[in-house]
């Protein structure tokens, strides 16, 4: 594979006709045609009119009595320990998986030495409501109406894990390919669909351990949300996303991006830049949060991705609010965390960040960060003949 190596496309067209009949929960904001890409860069707001909280848009849309779909809610989180936390019913790349059977794929790292690695399975099922629940047997996340807090609890192995998430940016980010909300993928097929409920969220809790230890636990939780009627390998081959908190003493960004690499050679990409301003008090309006960028196979969003040099350069350009001055992420990508194995032979692998920076502006100047996230590939399977 080549070095640095990345296919762009533009949005071909306002497209004539959504590649879905997903029958989405009610007021959920997926498929919904938009005007524009999202692309904004007016400063400080006390909550982004980019991309508006839905709570209904963590729910499944895949209902689980479906006969064929997919879905997953993958969990990160940096802080005590580095942890994924994937959720998922059916299987996204076995075509005829059903979306009945749940389960939920457990890594937490370096806990007393040892590596937590385990599955629990069972029925997924959900409620909706002032609060809002989806279950694998006694495991459960859970959320309110409006999106400010989530709140998470597992048991396996003799571990019990709760974390309890405040949304600290008041924002969620529908990609939207061919201008529809969530749209991943311009395949006239299927569709992939995908958001981010909570794109930085602050969260503290508890680990207990097998030998009854109880273990506080605090640092940054990132959630997002993807799902399909079909599975990926015919019309999807890769699947990249990353997040990526780029932090200093004045400031907190979020970047955050989906690369999309179809059956056809098309590649699409989509990110998302938000940023709080240090000093903001935990669990308010946070009325400094700065909604900057959400952007959809614009130009104005360079990504290069080397899987040989094991490198990530992410750059957003700059505007009038920024001095002209751009956005620049650098990080190099670690070994592996975590690595999930699907039914049908699909791969999705998690790697830390080992070392980066960020350069933002602040104050009509760059400002050097430091960066903490984490980077997450599915690589569908090889068949016969394809």
């Amino acid at each position: 594979m080549s070095v640095g190596w990345i296919s762009r496309v533009s949005a071909l067209f306002a497209a004539i006709y959504l590649p879905s009949a997903l029958a989405f929960q009610p007021s959920a904001d997926y498929g919904q045609y938009k005007t524009d890409n999202l692309y904004n860069c007016s400063g400080a707001s006390s909550t982004s009119a980019l991309t508006a909280t839905n709570s209904a848009d963590t729910l499944p849309e895949i209902q689980p009595l479906s006969s064929q779909g997919w879905e997953q809610w993958d969990f990160f989180a940096h802080g005590t320990f580095p942890m994924v936390l994937r959720w998922s019913q059916g299987d996204q790349s076995q075509a005829d998986a059903t979306p009945s059977s749940g389960k939920i794929e457990i890594a937490i790292l370096e806990v007393n030495g040892t590596n937590v690695l385990t599955t629990v399975t069972g029925p997924l099922t959900y409620t909706d409501g002032d609060v809002k629940q989806v279950s694998i047997g006694n495991n459960t996340f859970k959320w309110d109406s409006d999106s400010l807090w989530y709140n998470l609890t597992l048991s396996a192995d003799g571990y019990t894990l709760v974390l309890n998430t405040y949304s600290a940016l008041l924002d969620t980010f529908h990609p939207d390919v061919d201008q529809y909300s969530g749209l991943l993928s311009s395949h006239e097929g299927p569709a992939l669909y995908g958001s981010v409920p909570v794109t930085r969220g602050q969260c503290s809790g508890y680990l207990a351990t097998p030998d009854q230890q109880n273990i506080t636990l605090d640092g940054l939780v990132f959630l997002k949300h993807t799902f399909s009627e079909q599975a990926l390998p015919s019309y999807v081959t890769k699947l990249s996303s990353a997040i990526i908190w780029g932090y200093s003493t004045r400031y907190y960004d979020s970047h955050l991006f989906y690369q999309v690499e179809q059956a056809d050679g098309i590649v699409h990409e989509a990110a998302y830049l938000s940023r709080a301003i240090a000093g903001s008090p935990v669990k308010s309006d946070f009325p400094s949060t700065w909604a900057m960028y959400a952007v959809t196979d614009d130009p104005l969003y360079t990504l290069v991705i080397d899987p040989v040099g094991g490198t990530i350069v992410a750059t957003l350009a700059g505007c009038s609010v920024t001095n002209n001055t751009s956005y620049l992420f650098s990080v190099s990508v670690g070994s592996a965390i975590a690595e999930f194995t699907d039914l049908g032979g699909g791969k999705t692998t998690y790697y830390n960040f080992t070392q980066g920076f960020t350069l933002a502006p602040y104050n009509g100047s760059l400002v050097n960060g430091t960066i903490a996230g984490m980077y997450q590939v599915y690589e569908a399977p090889v068949h016969n003949g394809s």
